[in-house]
C-alpha cells in the first residue's frame, strides 16, 4: 500500500502500488518456437570518474531477470552517469539510453552501492554489459536471487537447475508439519538491499532435518545463522529425503534520501506563483516501484506553469536525487494535477516531491512541499 501525503493542505490519500506496464512484443509462431528463455544479468565492466579509474568491485550487481530473446536481440551496453559524495554515495544518477527497458533494478542497485568515503568525485560513469545464458548454464546464485523476488512463479526448469545433485526433495513430496522462522527484527538489515540465505538439508526417517548447511547466501552472517537454527526447528512428514532447500529473506533497510535545499532555493526570481498552491484534483500517485522494492528514498523538484483554468503545463525537472527516475515520476504526478482557477494563471511555480518509507508499516509516502 502506498500512502501519499500532500503538505499543501490536501488530505491523506491511500492508493495501491502501480507498476509501469510491461512492454509487449508481438511475435509470430515461428519466432516464438525459435526463442528461448534466458537468464539476464547486467554486469559492470568499466568505470571512471573523469580521467581516473573507478573501483567497480564495490558496485552491487543488479537483480537478475528472465527474458525472452530472439536471434535479433542485440547485447546493448548501458551507461550510468553520476557523482560521488563525501560518504561514497552515488548521486545524480542518470542512464543512457534512457528508455532501456530491461533490468529495472539497474539504477537502484547503483544507488544502494557505496564507494570509498572521503573522496568526492564528479563526472563518474559505469558501463554495464548484458550477460545472458540459458537456464541450464546460468549461475545458481543468480537463479536463486531471481526465484526469491520473481513476480510470477519461475519455470520448472529453473528449480531443476537450482536443486542440488541427487535431490529427491520438494515441498510437494515432503509435507511440512512445523516451519521454523528467524526473528528477523534481530537480524541487521542492509540499507537498499535485501539479503537471503538458502539452507540445504536432508530429512531423516522421523521427519527431522539433518546435515544442515548454507547452500547459497548474500553474505549476511546473522541471517545465515538464524536460518540454520530455523530449519533445525522445522519438522516434516516421516520419510527420508535428500537435498532439500529452503530460503529465508531479510528485507532491505531503508536507504534515506539525500539532503536537499529548501524549496525557496529553487524558486526563480521572476516567479509570480503563490508559495501555497491550492490543488483541486488528486494526481495519479506512484512511488517508483523499482526503488520502493529496495526501500530507497528520494526527492525531486518540479517547475511548472498554471493556466487560468487550473491546468498544469510546462513541467520541468529542476533537481532529483539520488536518481533521475524520481524526477520522472514526480513530473508525471505534477502534470496529472489541477489547481483552482485564477484570473491570470501563474508561471515558474515550484514544488518538491519527497518519497519516504514509513518505519512502522513500511508503506511508501509521497509528500508535496
Amino acid at each position: 500500500m502506498i500512502m501519499i501525503i500532500f503538505a499543501l493542505a490536501l488530505p491523506v490519500v491511500q492508493v495501491p502500488t502501480i507498476s509501469p506496464p510491461a512492454a509487449v512484443t508481438t511475435v509470430s509462431p515461428n519466432e516464438r518456437s525459435a526463442r528461448r528463455q534466458d537468464m539476464l544479468v547486467m554486469v559492470p565492466i568499466s568505470g571512471r570518474c573523469g580521467n581516473d579509474p573507478l573501483d567497480i568491485s564495490r558496485v552491487q550487481t543488479p537483480m537478475a531477470d528472465l527474458v525472452w530473446f530472439t536471434s535479433s536481440n542485440a547485447d546493448q551496453t548501458v551507461e550510468l552517469r553520476f557523482r560521488i559524495d563525501e560518504n561514497g554515495r552515488p548521486l545524480g544518477i542518470t542512464r543512457d539510453p534512457v528508455g532501456y527497458g530491461m533490468m529495472a533494478d539497474l539504477t537502484p542497485s547503483l544507488a544502494a552501492s557505496r564507494f570509498a568515503p572521503n573522496a568526492m568525485r564528479e563526472g563518474c560513469t559505469i558501463v554495464y554489459q548484458p550477460k545472458r545464458s540459458s537456464i541450464p548454464d546460468a549461475d545458481i546464485h543468480a537463479l536463486i536471487d531471481y526465484s526469491i523476488y520473481a513476480q510470477s512463479r519461475p519455470p520448472k526448469e529453473l528449480f531443476e537447475r537450482v536443486a542440488p545433485a541427487g535431490s529427491d526433495c520438494s515441498t510437494r513430496q515432503s509435507a511440512v508439519l512445523l516451519r521454523g522462522f528467524p526473528d528477523f527484527e534481530k537480524i541487521p538489515a542492509t540499507p537498499g538491499r535485501s539479503n537471503w540465505s538458502m539452507v540445504q538439508f536432508d530429512i531423516n526417517d522421523a521427519g527431522k532435518p539433518v546435515r544442515l548447511r548454507i547452500y547459497r547466501t548474500t553474505g549476511n552472517v546473522a541471517l545465515d545463522k538464524a536460518s540454520l537454527n530455523a530449519v533445525a526447528q522445522s519438522r516434516f512428514a516421516k520419510g527420508t529425503k535428500q537435498g532439500c532447500l529452503y530460503p529465508y529473506t531479510r528485507r532491505s533497510g531503508t536507504l534515506t534520501a539525500p539532503e536537499s535545499k529548501e524549496i525557496a532555493a529553487y524558486r526563480p526570481e521572476d516567479s509570480d506563483c503563490p508559495q501555497t498552491v491550492e490543488w483541486k484534483s488528486q494526481p495519479t500517485l506512484v512511488y517508483p516501484e523499482n526503488f520502493r522494492r529496495r526501500y530507497i528514498e528520494g526527492w525531486a523538484v518540479i517547475a511548472f506553469d498554471l493556466a487560468p483554468w487550473g491546468a498544469v503545463g510546462n513541467t520541468k525537472v529542476v533537481a532529483a536525487e539520488p536518481a533521475a527516475e524520481f524526477g520522472e515520476a514526480a513530473q508525471r504526478i505534477v502534470l496529472g494535477s489541477t489547481t483552482a482557477a485564477s484570473k491570470q494563471g501563474y508561471s515558474n511555480c515550484v514544488v518538491k516531491v519527497r518519497y519516504a518509507m514509513q518505519k512502522q508499516d513500511r508503506s511508501a509516502q509521497v509528500n508535496f512541499d
